[in-house]
């Protein structure tokens, strides 16, 4: 390969002698690490520029520029640039630099001015790399399983978060988590999942959290407007975030407007979303209404949530014996010996039905406590 120049390869790029092994080793490294870059490939030049057509590049996610693409440093600044916007996007680019920018101009090519004194011509083709993105479902409810199989057919990760860890009906390679801590969430999938929260109850605060904490682009939660408020809430308290920017994350309620009921149906919308949410998609723009609730998952939760936004549920009829106690957030009977969690607190043990009442008790115990539900509950 030859160079038709004098000028010398600059601090942010390899000598076009070892550009194309580095830049091998560099990608197999950032693949490894789940890492999004940039490839940069010549496909034109015009001399005097020292790169020729095939030389390439890698930009990372942090702006360095490894591999050599000629010496030039105006067309290695607008390369970074522009590599930038393609890794936050996921749309390719086809950019042309030259003395000036009309000589190149044309649909499907972005110009820009040559300001180096070596003047010359290259064009480049930006495209993004990135990692196969996992889209993380939270919930073990109908639906979110549903998700799960249908999403089997994207080129995506699925992940299904399911104290339970019932892996049956999933589909091959789905991981399943059962530790519903939200930063155990996090720290156990990859850079920028696609998160959707559909526990219908149980522990949608613990998802929303778990999106956060995991800086997902999306995060989808299946939930009443009034539900959904009380979720943000709490979730905000558990990463101790402010709650209007953990509300500005979340996307509620989740899915494209569709006349969806059923399970498979509530899926399938939740899964048009997904795909227009992924990168390169066009993505990103204001939330549609979904449609209506997931009955069946509703029935089987431990907490049945009303449309009236009603948080508390009447008392449970059921005489309270020794072995007996209230959750203060739902009012129902819980049997302390199998309860889902406990929080402590002021000295005394509170037991639950979900991990949802929990989270939302201990983001603020004086809000289900008073004298007469105190007594209750610790009796």
């Amino acid at each position: 390969m030859t160079h038709d120049t004098d000028e010398e390869p600059t601090a942010t790029q390899n000598s076009p002698g070892d550009a194309d092994g580095d830049v091998a080793a560099l990608e197999r490294d950032l693949a490894a690490a789940g890492e999004p870059y940039a490839r940069v490939t010549v496909v034109r030049r015009e001399p005097p520029v020292s790169a020729n057509v095939g030389d390439r590049a890698v930009v990372t996610r942090d702006g360095e520029l490894r591999g050599w693409i000629g010496g030039a440093a105006c067309a290695q600044t607008i390369t970074a640039t522009q590599a930038a916007e393609v890794i936050e996007t996921g749309e390719p680019r086809l950019i042309g630099i030259a003395p000036d920018p009309a000589d190149v101009d044309r649909p499907g090519l972005e110009a820009f001015p040559m300001t180096c004194h070596s003047e010359g011509v290259l064009e480049l083709f930006v495209e993004p790399v990135r990692p196969r993105q996992e889209l993380v479902i939270v919930g073990g409810s109908a639906a979110a399983r549903s998700l799960a199989r249908l999403a089997a057919e994207l080129a995506v990760d699925v992940v299904l978060v399911d104290p339970d860890g019932d892996e049956s009906g999933l589909p091959d390679g789905a991981r399943v988590l059962t530790d519903t801590e939200p930063s155990a969430v996090a720290d156990a999938v990859g850079p920028e999942p696609l998160v959707v929260v559909a526990t219908m109850g149980s522990f949608d605060a613990r998802g929303v959290a778990a999106g956060v904490l995991a800086d997902a682009p999306y995060v989808g939660l299946v939930a009443s407007d009034t539900r959904a408020g009380e979720v943000v809430e709490t979730a905000a308290a558990l990463v101790d975030a402010d709650p209007e920017a953990v509300a500005d994350r979340v996307t509620n309620p989740a899915g494209v407007d569709v006349a969806a009921y059923t399970p498979a149906e509530i899926a399938a919308s939740l899964l048009a979303e997904v795909v227009d949410e992924r990168p390169g998609r066009g993505g990103g723009g204001p939330p549609v209404a979904a449609g209506p609730g997931e009955p069946d998952a509703v029935a089987d939760s431990a907490a049945v949530e009303s449309d009236t936004g009603d948080s508390t549920a009447a008392g449970s009829d059921a005489e309270d014996g020794p072995d007996e106690a209230v959750d203060p957030v739902c009012g129902m009977t819980v049997d302390p010996a199998s309860a889902a969690d406990t929080v402590d607190h002021d000295g005394e043990t509170y037991h639950f039905c979900c991990r949802g009442c929990a989270d939302s008790f201990a983001a603020d115990p004086d809000e289900y406590l008073d004298a007469d539900t105190a007594d209750a509950v610790t009796s």
